[in-house]
């Protein structure tokens, strides 16, 4: 789990995301865009899959901001109105900003920012 803040026209929010290796992308909940002022009328639509249930979700690019990172980065988040998901960190955007380094043997992970190309 990180802290991060999800940006938007009522300002930063805080939110614990969960780090998700094999998710594609990310994951928040609906009701932190309609904290956050983002206006998911525009965003590209699609069903997700779950454990007995089909829901809406809601892509667009998004900016988030690490705790204890100075600079934001813009990730594909998809928002969904479900009590099964708070916030997880998936793979586009995220994963090409931060190095993620998990040591399962020693219980700990480490996030730094990617080198740049």
């Amino acid at each position: 789990m990180v802290d991060i803040e999800l940006n938007g026209p009522s300002g930063p929010i805080g939110i614990g995301a969960l780090i998700d290796s094999g998710a594609d992308c990310s994951l928040l909940n609906i009701q932190f865009a309609k904290e956050a002022g983002i206006d998911l009328t525009k965003a590209r639509s699609g069903k997700m899959l779950g454990i007995g249930s089909e829901d809406d979700v809601y892509y667009m690019n998004v900016e988030i901001r690490l705790k204890d990172f100075p600079k934001p980065i813009t990730v594909r988040a998809g928002f969904i109105d479900s009590d099964n998901v708070v916030a997880l960190l998936g793979q586009a955007g995220f994963f090409d900003a931060y190095r993620i380094k998990f040591e399962k043997d020693h219980d700990t992970f480490e996030i730094s920012e990617a080198p740049k190309p």
